[in-house]
């Protein structure tokens, strides 16, 4: 059996090269770390922090569902990381986690504040705020220029084929966009974790599906 800690060390040795390759191209370009259930918060954690020391082009998730969010945030804006914020998709019980879907849309108003504040700006924080919730695209845009932040400064991202329209209308007014595109063989349990993010996503993958 392999203990967590080798398990945790050889995730990082492969993440280290995959990052070592981002580094090597021009762009906003950096590996993206997903989060999974509750338990793996720490360690993915710990993982984007030592890359980050390291120097490399690294970015780290945070789910608006949790709790502890708040507290994770404030400790990337005072690195100056790079960080995306999702509502969450995973099950966990109220002691972890807001369970109302207003709860999470105040959690994740709360926390743009945070990510769009002068203090974030001045540490050189870059945000990254992936949904397809139009009030909260508003929010962002009215939070980030009433505090100083330009366009170029931060970014969207939402999922290819989903309100392609709003996408378009984002890029068509400056906003910086990145699409979010899956692929690989494991595709069915990342399908099903969008679809218990979004029920909405499941017609999505119908119509993927039969094209």
């Amino acid at each position: 059996m392999i203990a967590p800690a080798s398990v945790q060390g050889h995730a990082q040795s492969i993440a280290e090269r995959i990052a070592q390759l981002a580094s090597e191209t021009e762009g906003v370009h950096c590996l993206m770390f997903d989060m999974e259930d509750a338990s793996l918060n720490d360690p993915t954690i710990a993982i984007h922090d030592n890359l980050q020391d390291m120097g490399l082009p690294v970015a780290l998730t945070l789910q608006a569902y949790l709790r502890r969010t708040w507290d994770d945030m404030e400790r990337q804006v005072q690195r100056g990381s790079r960080v995306r914020l999702v509502k969450g998709a995973f099950a966990a019980g109220p002691k972890l986690a807001f369970q109302s879907n207003a709860e999470i849309k105040d959690n994740s108003r709360r926390l743009i504040k945070m990510m769009f504040s002068r203090t974030a700006r001045a540490r050189g924080f870059y945000p990254i705020i992936a949904t397809h919730d139009t009030n909260l695209h508003d929010f962002t845009i009215e939070t980030a220029r009433r505090n100083g932040w330009v366009q170029e400064e931060y970014e969207f991202e939402m999922l290819l084929g989903v309100r392609e329209d709003v996408a378009r209308s984002l890029a068509a007014n400056g906003e910086r966009i990145r699409l979010y595109v899956p692929f690989g063989r494991d595709w069915w349990p990342h399908a099903v974790r969008r679809i218990g993010e979004n029920p909405g996503n499941a017609a999505l993958l119908l119509r993927s599906l039969f094209q």
